[in-house]
């Protein structure tokens, strides 16, 4: 008895590895290329500024490298106005998934330095 149980239930593990799909082959990640900054414009430090600090943009960039939106993640008057006219002067490259130009989002970080005194 211990003989054929043993035997049916090799033949039972046999059959069923015989009808398992066989292993998928391992995808590649897709490729990604990011929006490429091509040139950009500095912004202007503004004369009656009196503090300092950091203006961070999230930019949007289309399919055809234009600029399609700005979003303001952090903002310092008067500082963010003169980033914001900047970054409309940038060119970019769209970023590129499986070689097609895609929309895609980039963070922009300006430090604004304390402006030396005299």
């Amino acid at each position: 008895m211990r003989r054929w149980m043993s035997g049916v239930a090799g033949a039972a593990l046999a059959a069923a590895l015989a009808t398992a799909p066989a292993a998928a082959p391992e995808k590649a990640a897709p490729r990604f290329e990011p929006v490429e900054v091509v040139s950009t414009i500095e912004p202007i430090y503004p004369i009656n500024a009196v503090s300092w600090g950091t203006v961070i943009l999230q930019l949007t960039v289309d399919e055809a490298g234009g600029l399609d939106g700005i979003k303001i993640v952090r903002a310092l008057a008067p500082f963010t106005d003169q980033a914001q006219r900047a970054v409309k002067q940038w060119k970019f490259r769209p970023a590129r998934l499986e070689g097609e130009a895609v929309r895609s989002s980039i963070i922009v970080v300006f430090s604004f330095p304390p402006r030396p005194v005299g």
